[in-house]
């Protein structure tokens, strides 16, 4: 014990067993309508992302692959009649650099969509705002990330507003 600790007598340590318990005990019955939202949201703030190389005008910098998709969704999040359901940041290890990062070779983004929609421009609008937002990101991509490189995926189609969930809820 150091002269800062506060020493701790029967009674103290009576009372704490008590607390711990009565907060074992203690079960909120709301507790599984969150429990997914915040397992989800621990899991994405620990998850390790692997560096993306980029280039600026100050010299060459990382940035990590989950920031990538974080700034595609949100570019992407506005434009009408669809919603994000993954994106996918492809790479490949650049040998003639030797700093441990990746170049962007490519992207694959599944999308849901309202049907109807003509998926051909839509796929066209997701990938001119990705395109510029990676160009924004990462720089200037050699070879650019084009159509053959950049897969727009429509993994469901809804009759809805596929930004709003079964309820209506936004998502």
């Amino acid at each position: 014990m150091t002269p800062d600790t506060p020493s701790t007598g029967p009674r103290d340590q009576v009372m704490l067993r008590s607390a711990a318990q009565h907060l074992r005990d203690h079960v909120d019955d709301r507790w599984v309508e969150v429990a997914d939202v915040v397992l989800a949201r621990a899991a994405s703030a620990t998850r390790a992302s692997p560096p993306v190389r980029a280039e600026a005008s100050s010299g060459p910098f990382q940035v990590a692959q989950q920031v990538l998709v974080s700034y595609l969704r949100a570019s992407i999040d506005p434009l009408d009649d669809c919603e994000v359901v993954d994106i996918r940041v492809d790479t490949r290890l650049e040998r003639e650099v030797d700093d441990g990062g990746e170049v962007c070779t490519g992207v694959l983004i599944a999308l849901t969509a309202r049907y109807g929609t003509v998926l051909i421009s839509l796929a066209d609008d997701v990938r001119e705002v990705a395109a510029a937002r990676l160009e924004q990101l990462l720089g200037p991509v050699a070879p650019p990330v084009g159509v053959s490189a950049m897969h727009v995926h429509v993994a469901d189609v809804t009759r809805g507003d596929p930004k709003r969930s079964v309820d209506g809820r936004p998502r």
